[in-house]
């Protein structure tokens, strides 16, 4: 490694930068990490990184899904840093409660597990679930054919028969149903997927992304062209009372109205995810979050008077009767770039299920005129080392 504090330095800002930023960054705090980043990685972390990559991946495969040395090196870092932070402090005459002072700076600089676990509960096989005009989409976005040695189309031909369409013409009767499993039956309300192949070394072929979205909206007149189908919210809508969370939503009579009378998408994409919407910051995480976790709209539950569900489980609300609305996640489908080596999964997406009768009440509550089904879908192609935008961009 030709400059060890420099790597060091990048590595605190892509690990730990949003957390160093919402504890207001200590005066010092960053320098001191970066110091013991770089110290650990001149003495034994790069070996040690090495040799995990070796064990667990390829010389031409992208970083697996793992908690690896470089990581344990920042997190490390962090944590002896800020032990210190106090007597710093004291040093320059700053004294309080002691308690009270490591309590506050834990709870801002340490990462929340949470959505990794919950997320990794919420993964399937990749369903087949999704809108009959959307059914070519279960195919990857293709690049190459191995049987047949040939370049297959691009754009897929597919994506004209939808190119331009904001909002799908059968309303909410284009939301889909799950055909197998313990929800057969549920409707898919809200569907991202990501279909991402590398750049092939031979034959040349650049790399390709296709990103679709599909989700529950309320509108009078049709969404607006060019936006999505889905806003931005908060991961706590999954593990909070809707009641607690200040929604200034007083009753389920007032969510109701407010369904009734606002044109809006009804599920969203949640500050917990890896890939955040263009614009908004990035959620302090770890390892293993998957970059997208969906959640509905609050007014949804609080109109349904959903509750998250008791005991150990992935993303999901319930109500008497049981489980009433869950989320999923999924990622697959391996390629390659012409060397026969293994990559990460092509394919990453997530969707929102609801229980039908549920489906059928909050239809009513909109009013079925005003159901519609968005869908907004973008492609994308990129020379070798050009790149396309990854997770964590």
């Amino acid at each position: 490694m030709d400059d060890p504090r420099q790597y060091a330095t990048n590595l605190v800002d892509h690990y730990l930068g949003v957390r160093l930023d919402a504890a207001g960054s200590p005066a010092g705090l960053r320098e001191a990490v970066i110091d013991l980043v770089t110290d650990a990685f001149v003495e034994n972390i790069e070996p040690l990184m090495s040799a995990q990559l070796d064990m667990l991946t390829n010389r031409r495969s992208q970083m697996p899904d793992a908690y690896l040395a470089d990581q344990a090196a920042a997190e490390d870092a962090l944590q002896q840093a800020a032990a210190g932070l106090r007597a710093v402090l004291a040093q320059k005459g700053h004294l309080g409660n002691a308690q009270a002072f490591e309590r506050g700076a834990a709870a801002r600089l340490c990462d929340d597990p949470q959505t990794a676990l919950r997320a990794e509960l919420a993964r399937i096989p990749r369903p087949p679930t999704r809108p009959e005009a959307l059914r070519w989409t279960l195919d990857p976005a293709p690049w190459f054919s191995d049987s047949q040695q040939d370049q297959q189309p691009w754009p897929p031909p597919g994506l004209a028969s939808v190119a331009g369409l904001r909002s799908m013409p059968q309303n909410a009767s284009a939301f889909p149903r799950v055909t197998d499993g313990p929800h057969t039956g549920w409707v898919q309300i809200g569907l991202v997927e990501r279909q991402r192949t590398p750049a092939r070394r031979h034959p040349d072929q650049p790399a390709r992304q296709m990103c679709l979205v599909v989700g529950l909206e309320a509108s009078d007149d049709g969404p607006p062209p060019g936006t999505l189908p889905i806003s931005q919210l908060p991961w706590r809508l999954w593990t909070i009372p809707w009641r607690r969370l200040a929604l200034g939503l007083a009753s389920t009579e007032a969510a109701a109205e407010h369904l009734r009378a606002r044109d809006q998408p009804l599920v969203g994409l949640t500050d917990a995810g890896s890939t955040p919407m263009v614009g908004t910051p990035r959620p302090r995480r770890g390892p293993g979050v998957p970059p997208y976790i969906l959640a509905p709209v609050a007014p949804v539950i609080a109109a349904l008077d959903l509750a998250p569900t008791d005991g150990i489980c992935g993303f999901s609300l319930s109500d008497e009767t049981g489980e009433a609305l869950i989320f999923r996640q999924w990622r697959g489908h391996l390629v390659h770039d012409g060397n026969y080596e293994p990559l990460l999964p092509a394919i990453t997406g997530a969707d929102i299920i609801i229980r039908p009768d549920l489906f059928t009440r909050l239809c009513d509550i909109i009013g079925p005129s005003r159901c519609r089904a968005g869908i907004n879908i973008d492609h994308a192609s990129a020379p070798r080392d050009d790149g396309l935008p990854s997770d964590d961009d």
